[in-house]
């Protein structure tokens, strides 16, 4: 790389680093003002990751109170994803829902590094690749993500592309650094991994140091070390329920056999095709299709795109609530975009003119993004952070009520506002644990709920919800303050 090259990444770089800033904190604000409004798009998986942070963070242990059906531990867990360590030293520092927020924001927002890598990886100049950062950072779809509450999987994203840029520089360690930590982000991801060393094997020569070949058998290698860290790991769980479960799907496809989903959902692949198309058409639209010219790198999400396209579950789409399930797709999409559209105008001979080509396309690119992004924050995140923004009655009063709840109790509350208690040891979704003992004379006399294994001392009741004030009421709780929407119990 020449001194002219050099220069132009240390100002490319500063420009990104800020837009990545920018990025990490607009988002971080959106997502808390979310959670805030009680919007979340889990409340009670939200709770769960949080209470599992806060535990770590204080010595406690990897556990949770949040959810019996998901004991605690790492090897224990319905899912595989020791990733949210990352967020513990941060979150010991500054505790509370928003540094996790923040993390995620964070992690998401780093991916436009690897995007900025992989153009240049591709011969873009150090403005093109830049151009490629903030189309990224501009893309509905990553926003989409980062105000979907906190999702270890998502955090997958930067590191495959970061995993990729590393893999076409030839670089060794750091290769498989990032693909470590993209594994840690859940239990399907080593297969995702090895998908992206087997395209390095389809790599032409690249214009940076290295030869194609010593590439490919790095690929190789990372394809092995993944299957391997699969195959570890999932030895040592004692609850093992792969999201991708090879054997399972692989056998149903084949088969063309739909039942049992059919009957779950009502829907069969073929019925949901039409919508997954049309939502994969908007992810790869506003990127271009220069990402079908770098299908080598899409191999790497055939095992989700295959997957997803294969089952009727309503979590197997890609959008909605359920686009984390999607998310590590979004890596391989972004990253062959940076590589297909510097192949394309790489076709271009060197100037004035391909300089004006790569500007057009990455200026329209990157109003168009804004375009999308400013409708969606109007029709999408508005009305999500509206009732925190307006100070909504209902919100500040379920706020007001919870400010009276000590730090340091056990508390039960509702599906929709358990996540704004989950700052503590022992926090519980009244409909996912029950309180102990039921008064006999109740018409419930024989609970389907788990008992909390820590009684509750306080507890916040929706005025919908007269058998859960009847069940407080029998567990010893009382009154201690009425709203208009919610009942707040205290000790007795």
């Amino acid at each position: 790389m020449d001194g002219t090259d050099s220069h132009g990444d240390r100002r490319a770089h500063l420009a990104l680093g800020v837009a990545i800033a920018a990025f990490a904190v607009t988002l971080t604000v959106l997502a808390r003002w979310k959670t805030l409004a009680l919007m979340p798009e889990w409340p009670f998986d939200l709770t769960f990751f949080h209470n599992l942070v806060w535990n770590v963070a204080e010595g406690n242990g990897y556990r949770q109170s949040a959810s019996l059906h998901e004991p605690p531990g790492v090897f224990n867990e319905t899912h595989f994803e020791p990733i949210l360590l990352l967020a513990v030293l941060p979150y010991r520092l500054v505790p509370g829902l928003g540094t996790l927020l923040a993390v995620q924001a964070g992690l998401l927002a780093l991916g436009a590094l690897g995007v900025y890598r992989l153009a240049r990886s591709g011969g873009a100049s150090a403005g093109a690749a830049l151009g490629g950062g903030l189309l990224f950072l501009t893309w509905w779809p990553l926003w989409r993500m980062a105000l979907a509450d906190v999702r270890p999987l998502m955090w997958a994203i930067p590191f495959l592309l970061l995993c990729a840029a590393a893999l076409r520089e030839g670089r060794r360690t750091e290769t498989l650094i990032w693909g470590v930590l993209a594994c840690l982000c859940r239990e399907e991801i080593p297969l995702l991994v090895a998908g992206l060393g087997l395209g390095a094997w389809f790599w032409r020569a690249l214009p940076t140091t290295g030869t194609s070949l010593e590439r490919r058998w790095l690929g190789v290698r990372l394809g092995l070390a993944a299957i391997v860290f699969l195959v570890a790991a999932n030895t040592l769980r004692s609850n093992v329920t792969f999201y991708i479960r090879p054997d399972q799907w692989l056998a149903r496809l084949l088969a063309g056999d739909a039942s049992e989903h059919l009957a779950q959902w009502g829907r069969t692949p073929g019925e949901m095709l039409g919508t997954r198309a049309r939502f994969f058409l908007q992810w790869a639209v506003p990127v271009g299709f220069g990402a079908l010219l770098a299908p080598e790198l899409l191999l790497g999400a055939v095992p989700l795109l295959v997957y997803l396209f294969s089952q009727a579950h309503e979590w197997a789409g890609w959008e909605g609530p359920y686009v984390h399930h999607s998310a590590p797709a979004l890596a391989f999409v972004a990253g062959a975009a940076a590589l297909g559209i510097s192949r394309a105008l790489g076709r271009l001979e060197r100037g004035r003119a391909r300089s004006v080509a790569g500007a057009l396309v990455l200026g329209i690119g990157i109003l168009g993004h804004l375009a999308i992004l400013r409708t969606q924050l109007t029709n999408v995140v508005g009305p999500e952070i509206a009732p925190w923004t307006q100070q909504d009655a209902r919100v500040v009063e379920l706020h007001a009520l919870a400010a009276e709840v000590p730090p340091d109790a056990a508390v039960m509350a509702d599906y929709g506002t358990v996540h704004v208690f989950s700052g503590r040891a022992h926090v519980y979704c009244y409909q996912q644990q029950e309180l102990d003992p039921v008064a006999p004379s109740l018409p419930f006399t024989d609970p389907l709920l788990p008992a909390a294994p820590v009684q509750p001392t306080w507890a916040i009741v929706h005025v919908d919800h007269p058998d859960w004030a009847a069940r407080a009421r029998a567990a010893g709780l009382r009154e201690a303050r009425r709203g208009a929407e919610w009942v707040l119990f205290g000790p007795g």
